[in-house]
Order: C-alpha cells, then sequence, then structure tokens
C-alpha cells in the first residue's frame, strides 16, 4: 500500500537548537488512517527537534488507500 502527502508542513527551527548549534537528522514514523496522521513516533535524531517534527507531521494531509498506513520520513536540520 502507498501514500502520497501533498500537504506537508516544513518544521521549524527550534531557537534553542540555534542557540546550541546543534544540527542533525531525525526520523519520525507516522501512522496514516483516511488521509490524517493519527500518530507520530520519533524514532532518531536530536531530541531538540522532537517536538517541532510531531508538530509539523502531524498536520500532513495526505492521500492513501483504506486502512492505516505505516510510513517513515527524515528530517535534514542545518543551522545556516
Amino acid at each position: 500500500m502507498t501514500v502520497a502527502c501533498p500537504h506537508q508542513v516544513t518544521p521549524q527551527m527550534p531557537s534553542r537548537a540555534v542557540r546550541e548549534g546543534t544540527e542533525g537528522v531525525v526520523e519520525a514514523q507516522a501512522v496514516i488512517r483516511d488521509g490524517v496522521v493519527r500518530e507520530v513516533t520519533i524514532l532518531s535524531g536530536p531530541p531538540v527537534y522532537h517536538a517541532a517534527v510531531r508538530q509539523a507531521m502531524l498536520q500532513y494531509r495526505c492521500v492513501s488507500g483504506s486502512g492505516e498506513v505505516v510510513a517513515t520520513q527524515k528530517f535534514v536540520f542545518k543551522i545556516e
């Protein structure tokens, strides 16, 4: 089963991460039902980014078949 999420929200860079100079990659897993992200589990990455990733993914709107889909996504955070 496949899923596409045409409406994705980019996680905001936490000000704490900028102050501390923390960069990294966060991998998260989403449970999607009826086109809506119902649950987000952070699999890896710096904890300073976890809330931002969770908040962004819960705003996704997806297109999927019936039933439940589990998808993973990586987010790269770099301080410019």
